[in-house]
């Protein structure tokens, strides 16, 4: 891939549109099963959405119920059908998700003293990491729920976790840029990155922190995404990408994402073909998707038009993608209305990106 021009490269990945999935609520973001069977998405309606995906249109199932608040975070087990779901209100929860109803195979109803941020599965399927507002790293067995860590050492609401590829260790990342790195067997603290550079305090405003983590595949780079906050209020920002180091946790690598406008990095993914994706959201109707190698000054493909883009999974054959985003003219301000002057809430159209079908047959 090192050997494509920018040019080659997107008109290789250039995705295409291939459907949309609405909702009636806002979601945090979708997500495709690792046997790619499945979607799922967590809902500000306290519901874990599904659809099926073996169909030729993508069916609506009777979603996943029992959470109490916003649902904040899911995963899956890389090779059992079990999703991890945590919300609002500090819930933990496992389900099979490919059961027409599915009941909770376990569940921790205080798993943190209120807001659940954000989880994640280990490699081999056997631990669940989870992060809350109560500034708590917990670690949890995928079988039964059990807690075997639990690490207090964050000042600040921890936003992600994340387990490194070997799945050795846990990192965590705070609203203050800290990002702390434990030893998964010993439950010993094993180092710190320094993401400071995504935190600022402007007239007595926290603004900032890590909205997004992720690991390069094999493991040598530690990426952390925000913003390089200039002011409070309606946060203006440079949507920012921080790398660093795994061995020498240093940061090695600052990738600016666009203007001050689109704010915040919100998710990061590496794609199959070895580059990075950026999905950027800052004003209302602001941000873009980027896909970028690292060695690259600037992205080879941007698009705009998934405003308030906040999320990105990649299905299992490594072709299609959804990318989660926030309805245009969304406002908490009490517009827009409709024609009968009722209130609209936001919602989360879901776009599903690939390649067209009959692209597929032909190639």
């Amino acid at each position: 891939m090192v050997d494509l021009t920018p040019e080659q490269l997107k008109e290789k990945y250039d995705p295409q549109p291939l459907q949309v999935v609405e909702s009636e609520r806002q979601m945090v973001g979708a997500k495709f099963s690792p046997c790619g069977k499945s979607m799922v998405s967590g809902g500000y309606d306290g519901l874990l959405h599904r659809w099926d995906l073996t169909q030729e249109k993508i069916v609506t199932q009777e979603p996943i119920t029992g959470h109490h608040g916003w649902l904040q975070g899911c995963d899956f087990h890389p090779s059992q059908p079990r999703v991890f779901s945590g919300d609002s209100w500090g819930r933990l929860a496992c389900h099979d998700y490919l059961q027409p109803a599915p009941e909770p195979v376990w569940a921790v109803e205080t798993a943190h003293d209120g807001w659940l941020r954000d989880l994640a599965v280990s490699p081999d399927g056997s631990l669940v990491a989870s992060c809350g507002r109560d500034q708590q790293v917990r670690l949890w067995t995928t079988a039964d729920g059990q807690k075997i860590h639990q690490w207090s050492n964050h000042q600040h609401d921890v936003y992600r976790v994340g387990f490194h590829p070997d799945g050795q260790y846990l990192v965590s990342a705070d609203a203050h840029g800290m990002i702390r790195k434990w030893d998964v067997k010993t439950g010993e603290a094993a180092g710190e990155f320094n993401a400071g550079e995504l935190f600022s305090v402007v007239r007595l405003q926290d603004v900032g922190g890590v909205h997004a983590m992720t690991f390069s595949p094999d493991g040598t780079l530690l990426l952390a995404g925000g913003t390089r906050p200039k002011n409070g209020g309606n946060v203006q920002g440079t949507p920012l990408v921080l790398v660093f180091d795994w061995k020498t946790m240093k940061q090695i690598q600052a990738l600016e994402m666009g203007p001050t406008s689109d704010v915040y990095v919100q998710d990061l993914q590496f794609h199959p073909g070895g580059f990075l994706m950026v999905a950027t959201s800052g004003n209302p109707g602001a941000g873009k998707l980027h896909f970028q190698r690292l060695e690259d000054e600037k992205p080879f493909y941007t698009s705009s038009g998934f405003s308030n883009c906040h999320a990105i999974s990649v299905h299992a054959d490594g072709e299609r993608l959804a990318i989660t985003m926030t309805s245009k003219g969304s406002n908490g301000n009490g517009r827009p209305l409709d024609k009968d002057g009722n209130y609209l809430g936001n919602s989360s159209p879901i776009h599903l990106l690939g390649r067209p079908q009959e692209e597929e047959e032909n190639s």
